[in-house]
């Protein structure tokens, strides 16, 4: 599998208007993200709605995407969670089958189950694919919880490749030091609002829905960084932030706050599939003003 480093956008998936999804719109996505510099491409994630997919569809968005990506530097991600395990195995299985470098699945967390059933979870899907898997720790919204401790042992077992991290920054720099930067276990954190300060401490990635709109940005800041020169990364990101504040703003989706600032810079990202709606007018006359200023650091 390609080294998991970097800036990985979290995609967002093209629908057409009438909420079929555009395939061939969505290689032209992923071209585009590979010319803009990005690390990684995720697909069949939160941001590329497919909670609202059916198996199928995810599956051809997964070859879709890995097929483009293979002949690249460029990783793949491909979101395999689903509520039946069954399903999250078989997406598993399928996504390693047809090339994408790792798997990244949310912990059951519609039923309560043990910590042990839990593990058990992962290890069957783990047992079912030939990509790395990757943990989806998101604690807000699945109210499960794991420790450092818990993430890392689960990374020395051989259990997961590779963690995003969506929380608070306390859990992830606890997690970093209690890794040690053991190259078995890679971590990245999904808060866009906590870029700087997570590659600042160590993380060897960013998994972010912003670089939809704004992936260039994003590459700066991570080679900023890279070369230790924080004060250049802090200026493109103080820049780029209102941007991305707006995605968690009342009524701005995630989704529809990234398509439409695509569309502002002349690529068809489609509409977001029902029953998330298109964003609001007073939202996208905000998204013209903030693009433009996230676009200002690049001239």
């Amino acid at each position: 599998m390609k080294e998991f480093k970097g800036i990985v956008v979290a995609m967002v998936t093209p629908f057409n208007q009438d909420g079929s999804v555009n395939y061939e719109q969505e290689k032209k996505l992923v071209k585009h993200f590979v010319d803009k510099g990005v690390n990684g491409i995720l697909v069949s994630g939160g941001t590329g709605e497919y909670s609202a997919m059916s198996v199928e569809e995810r599956k051809k968005v997964i070859a879709c995407a890995a097929e483009i990506l293979k002949d690249t530097d460029v990783f793949c991600i491909a979101g395999v969670s689903c509520n039946a395990t069954k399903d999250t195995v078989e997406l598993a299985a399928y996504s390693g089958q047809v090339g994408a470098d790792y798997v990244l699945a949310l912990p059951p967390y519609a039923i309560p189950v043990t910590k042990e059933a839990m593990t058990d979870y992962f290890r069957e899907i783990k047992a079912n694919t030939s990509a790395g898997l990757m943990l989806y720790h998101f604690p807000g919204e699945t109210n499960v919880e794991l420790s450092p401790e818990e993430i890392v042992k689960m990374g020395r077992e051989g259990i997961i490749d590779a963690v995003k991290n969506t929380t608070g920054m306390e859990h992830t720099m606890e997690l970093i030091v209690e890794n040690g930067h053991d190259q078995r276990l890679r971590i990245s954190n999904g808060f866009d609002s906590l870029m700087l300060a997570a590659l600042s401490c160590g993380t060897d990635a960013i998994i972010t829905s912003g670089a939809n709109m704004v992936p260039q940005q994003f590459v700066k800041i991570y080679n900023y960084i890279k070369n230790n020169d924080l004060h250049s990364a802090r200026a493109v990101y103080n820049e780029i932030m209102p941007l991305l504040n707006l995605q968690e703003a009342e009524g701005s989706t995630e989704p529809g706050v990234c398509k439409y600032c695509l569309k502002l810079q002349g690529i068809d990202a489609g509409v977001p599939r029902k029953p998330v709606t298109d964003i609001s007018e007073e939202a996208k006359e905000a998204v013209k003003t903030l693009l433009k200023k996230a676009e200002a650091v690049l001239s």
